[in-house]
């Protein structure tokens, strides 16, 4: 029990510091740029791996792969923005659609019955119709804008990047040493275990983001639905979050369709369901395979708290956290007891 009891301690002490370190601007802003070049370089790192098996220096491989992906973000940039303000100045006119029909119905409706209570949902359902779409507008806006805001932290990441792959052994071993002596070998090993099944999981989520995104950009291309790029990044982003991801992804593409034709929208649905069939009963689990093996219902409970403490990013962070701690809890079970 004593050793229950400290790492409960442990446990509470790191949340109580993470709080206050995410409450503070300053510190906020260095913890996500770190957060951040720790994903990445644990994203791009199994092929790092790969080429230190092959021969190739640990550090020089690192090199190469920060090299390589800052080019590969650097022209898909170049290419993304310029399509992303174009596609953001047609929107306004798509409010503008959106009210226009929805007026039509208002008029249609009233002809056969006059319903105050209908009308006054549908009056508020123009209204929060133009401002959310205001509001998404607004943040993608927002958040093209802040890459200047955030130049320096942009700049910074290669290096920091550079450190997590090349010195990861020197990092894990100072953290250890804030742990007592007896119990760091145990540590050591749910790390290990920690890793083998998470980073499969983040190579495999990042692969299929992408995959899903080109494929419904093609469908959306085919169809010539408007927005496709827009369009495809929040699908493919949304395909992150099992089980609902696919239904808000697939959710405005499907609404947008429709108001150019119902019929062109009932075809690209039907392409999205098909695509998310294939996605989840053969490409995801030749991906992921085992790597989290965690009940249907546990995961959509951890979905649930997670979009309600911290929104989209909650629901994208749950089931890594829950992997985590399905891994910490079994081999401490197994070491411990």
């Amino acid at each position: 029990m004593k050793k229950w009891y400290k790492f409960i301690i442990i446990f509470i002490c790191i949340a109580i510091v993470l709080y206050t370190l995410t409450s503070i601007k300053v510190v906020r802003d260095v913890f996500y740029t770190i957060m951040f070049s720790f994903i990445v370089a644990y994203a791009i790192k199994p092929i790092q791996k790969r080429l230190v098996e092959k021969g190739l220096n640990k550090k020089v491989a690192a090199i190469l792969l920060i090299t390589g992906f800052v080019i590969f973000l650097i022209l898909f940039l170049a290419v993304m923005i310029p399509s992303i303000f174009k596609e953001i100045n047609g929107i306004r006119p798509l409010i503008m659609e959106i009210k226009k029909h929805i007026i039509i119905f208002q008029q249609k409706y009233k002809e056969i019955n006059n319903n105050e209570i209908l009308n006054k949902m549908l009056n508020e359902l123009t209204m929060r119709t133009n401002s959310i779409i205001v509001m998404i507008t607004g943040k993608l806006l927002d958040s093209i804008l802040r890459i200047g805001d955030d130049i320096i932290s942009i700049l910074v990441m290669p290096i920091i990047i550079y450190y997590f792959l090349s010195d990861n052994d020197i990092i894990t071993n100072t953290m250890l040493m804030l742990f007592p002596i007896g119990s760091r070998n145990m540590l050591r090993k749910i790390l290990k275990d920690i890793d083998k099944v998470l980073s499969r999981y983040v190579v495999s989520q990042f692969l299929l983001c992408i995959l899903i995104g080109v494929i419904t950009f093609s469908i959306l291309i085919g169809y010539n639905v408007r927005f496709p790029v827009i369009l495809s990044v929040l699908n493919g982003a949304f395909n992150v979050i099992p089980y609902f991801g696919p239904i808000f992804g697939a959710f405005p593409i499907i609404i947008i369709a429709v108001f150019k034709s119902p019929m062109e929208g009932l075809w690209v649905g039907i392409w999205l369901w098909i695509l998310q069939q294939i996605e989840g009963n053969i490409i995801s689990p030749k991906f992921t395979g085992d790597s989290v093996n965690m009940h249907p219902l546990l995961v959509i409970i951890l979905l649930l708290a997670g979009g309600k403490i911290a929104g989209f990013w909650g629901m994208v962070l749950a089931v890594p956290l829950g992997v985590i701690i399905k891994v910490i809890y079994e081999d401490l079970n197994y070491y411990l007891f």
